[in-house]
């Protein structure tokens, strides 16, 4: 029973003399109230165990994101009215932290794992008597029926698969039943049994006798319905099991009796040399041939007993495994050879016993390996959106910002100037352009080198291609020029470190001497302005000496505070205030004018990839090597010029 349910339950804050401080309190979830789906959780439900993984761990959530920890429960306990909660909130949740201050948001919910419950039909009550809490949020209800009506029915969903199962276990006894808005209100005293077992008394005399006859012939139907479902697939299988068993059964006697005709053919042929080559008499030679005859008729006889041994090893198997494909292709590339030339090929082929030809879909497939070997590498690049390019240069449209209405003054209403409806703005949709530059990455070997050889250093070839162009690609991100290319130092767009420098948000300095710190990240990340704001769209990118310097600052909260749910971003180190940090070796070392940190919105960036990464080969035949050639066409592009991005530099 391995479901999660989320059950509500209001709270109250609680008035505090120090005003950075937020307490709240209330039931997480009441045992002594039926929800509107027919649910209790008892207070034994709570005392088997199942808070002591949450205590080790006791966060609040908001709206069950496990990305947005709001405050940590100071205290977790049960009673007869249910489960109790006491946390604090910290101010650095911002919007969450007022709207509980304020009483607005004023809900909690649990979500937890069923162990063990009953179903009672009859009252249609599902009683929860053992779970694990997994963990508490502050929610918002939403005014919005069908928003609560979601919910709704995924619990109801879960609920179905629960009562095939205890649908024929009599309920337990519960604590007190308290029907939502519309129902009756049954309050009994938690401490009463017999007070528990009347109110349940109560509630399966008001069922209506025809409603239950009706959801009986309801349920009967639909089992029988099954049932006709469960044969008739039942048939299905079995008359397809028949008909793969009879096809290998003919196909294994056709090749038995092609072994046996080999056999008996090779006997035949073997008895007239023998004639044909002795000089002694018939019975002599006759017997010379005894022991081979025996051996010869033993081995028919074992073929004829074991027809299955024969049958073609092709159906079962392939000649080649993936892997090997991509070996043979390369292989074949950097020797200049056809892949059936090579040695391996050949190899493999031998091993195998099968009859194969190479398709033409193992170069397609070698190049999509090695794609996904480099992104594999990459740290920076899957931070942002990709857009499938169709042609070199492709024009990207852009909504600008369109400033705000006007409100229009009474004595306006109904003129005939054109002032009811205030003044008239051009609204224009504009573009900009996303450019497909080529990426190629070189690699030389020498022709004295042999097959063998090579083959032991296939993993070496293939990691540094995939690894020159996934640094080479992070690092032109990071802080591309945009000057042109051909080397290390410039790139055909601007990376995000001329893009802030170029908007004037690169006023963030720290001293080469000086430590980087969570307050200097913050910094950087208000000169964002507006596009700082959400947190979760927000990233800092650091350098190496910027990270060792952020892991001394005790304010930083690292992977392991953080906790391994809230990231799913490769070189994840941290978080500051929501804001996800990974740090990258692309950055230049630390030096006077160098960049430190990047705080970048993602949102407003866009990878453009117009094929994904092709290796080919070549010869250099003045040096005598052969040439390893791997490529793939990608843009950079910021759709808002100029927005988005701000770094931290190093001064003296």
């Amino acid at each position: 029973m391995d479901k999660k349910l989320e059950l509500f339950a209001n709270f109250k804050a609680l008035d505090s003399d120090d005003d950075e401080e937020l307490i709240i309190e209330g039931l997480a979830n009441s045992a002594l109230t039926v929800d509107r789906m027919g649910d209790i959780v008892l207070q034994e439900a709570y005392e088997k165990g199942g808070l002591d993984n949450y205590n080790n761990n006791s966060i609040i959530l908001f709206n069950h994101n496990y990305s947005d920890p709001i405050g940590k429960a100071l205290e977790v306990s049960s009673n007869t009215q249910g489960l109790y909660i006491k946390a604090k909130i910290s101010k650095a949740a911002g919007k969450t932290y007022e709207l509980i201050k304020e009483g607005i948001l004023k809900a909690f919910s649990i979500g937890f794992r069923v162990l063990d419950a009953d179903y009672d039909s009859a009252t249609d009550l599902f009683v929860i008597k053992d779970l694990e809490l997994y963990e508490v949020s502050v929610v918002s209800i939403p005014a919005n029926q069908d928003s609560l009506f979601s919910v709704a029915k995924q619990l109801e969903e879960i609920k179905k698969e629960y009562k095939q199962e205890f649908i024929s276990k009599q309920s337990a006894s519960v604590t007190d039943v308290n029907i939502d808005e519309g129902k009756e209100v049954i309050t009994p005293d938690p401490s009463d049994k017999k007070s528990v077992e009347d109110a349940i008394l109560k509630e399966k005399q008001k069922m209506n006798e025809e409603e239950l006859k009706a959801q009986l012939e309801a349920m009967k139907k639909e089992l029988d319905s099954t049932k006709g479902n469960l044969n008739a697939a039942e048939d299905m299988l079995d008359d397809v099991a028949k008909k793969e068993a009879t096809e290998k059964a003919e196909k294994a006697e056709k090749s038995a009796k092609i072994a046996v005709k080999s056999q008996v053919e090779d006997l035949v042929k073997e008895v007239e040399a023998r004639f044909l080559e002795s000089t002694g008499t018939m019975s002599e030679t006759i017997k010379g041939l005894e022991s081979s005859l025996k051996e010869k008729s033993e081995e028919i006889a074992a073929i004829t007993r074991n027809k299955m041994s024969f049958q073609d090893a092709g159906d079962a198997r392939e000649a080649f495994t993936k892997s090997q494909r991509d070996d043979a292709v390369l292989v074949s590339k950097i020797l200049g050879r056809d892949i059936k030339d090579t040695k391996f090929y050949k190899e493999i082929l031998q091993k195998s016993g099968l009859e194969h030809t190479p398709s033409a879909d193992w170069e397609q497939e070698f190049s999509t390996t090695i794609f996904n070997a480099m992104k594999d590498k990459l740290v920076l690049e899957p931070l942002f959106q990709t857009l499938k390019m169709n042609t070199p240069s492709m024009q990207i449209p852009i909504n600008p910002e369109a400033g705000l209405a006007e409100w229009v003054s009474t004595s306006s209403f109904r003129s005939t100037d054109g002032s009811s409806t205030g003044t008239a703005v051009d609204h224009k949709m504009g573009e900009t352009t996303l450019v497909a530059h080529k990426l190629a990455s070189k690699e030389f070997i020498g022709y004295e080198e042999e097959e063998d050889t090579i083959l032991s250093i296939l993993p070496i070839i293939r990691d540094a291609v995939t690894r020159r162009m996934a640094r080479t690609s992070d690092q032109s991100l990071l802080r591309g020029t945009g000057l042109g290319t051909g080397g290390d130092a410039v790139s055909p767009f601007e990376g995000l470190t001329a893009i802030a420098a170029d908007a004037g948000k690169n006023l963030v300095q720290v001293a080469v001497g000086a430590k980087v710190t969570v307050d200097d990240l913050q910094a950087t990340r208000r000169q964002l302005g507006a596009w700082g704001l959400n947190p979760g769209d927000v990233k800092y990118i650091v350098s190496q000496d910027a990270y060792y310097d952020l892991l001394e600052d005790p304010d930083f909260r690292t992977m392991d505070l953080v906790g391994d749910r809230a990231t799913v971003i490769k070189g994840q180190i941290g978080s500051v205030n929501g804001s996800p940090v990974i740090v990258s070796d692309s950055y230049l070392a630390k030096a006077i004018g160098t960049t430190a940190v990047t705080c970048v919105y993602t949102g407003n960036f866009y990878v453009g990839n117009l094929r994904t990464m092709m290796v080919e080969k070549d010869k250099d035949i003045i040096n005598q090597k052969n040439v390893i050639v791997a490529t793939r066409r990608m843009g950079f592009i910021d759709m808002i010029a100029g927005e988005g991005a701000a770094t931290l530099e190093w001064i003296a």
